[in-house]
């Protein structure tokens, strides 16, 4: 089993978001964290540090990376705004 952690802006970003949203969104992420191989569920990033993959959740990208047993969620952004820097 995976903890989660969310960066400030990670906690901000996902605050901002319509509450259902919240919702699946979070119950996806406790869902990956217990999977063994979270990794296995994820695409990796390039150019984004300190983020290395992201979890794609219906219309938003959750980009984060892992250290150890956790998952440090650096960013929570719609699809159109994930890659815009």
């Amino acid at each position: 089993m995976h903890r989660i952690v969310f960066t400030p802006r990670g906690e901000r970003e996902l605050a901002a978001l319509p509450k259902d949203v919240q919702r699946r969104i979070n119950r996806k992420l406790h869902w990956l964290a217990t999977q063994p191989q979270p990794l296995r569920f994820a695409k990796p990033l390039v150019n984004l540090p300190p983020s290395t993959h992201r979890f794609r959740i219906g219309l938003y990208r959750i980009s984060f990376y892992l250290a150890g047993h956790t998952v440090f969620v650096e960013r929570v952004e719609s699809r159109g705004q994930a890659y815009r820097r």
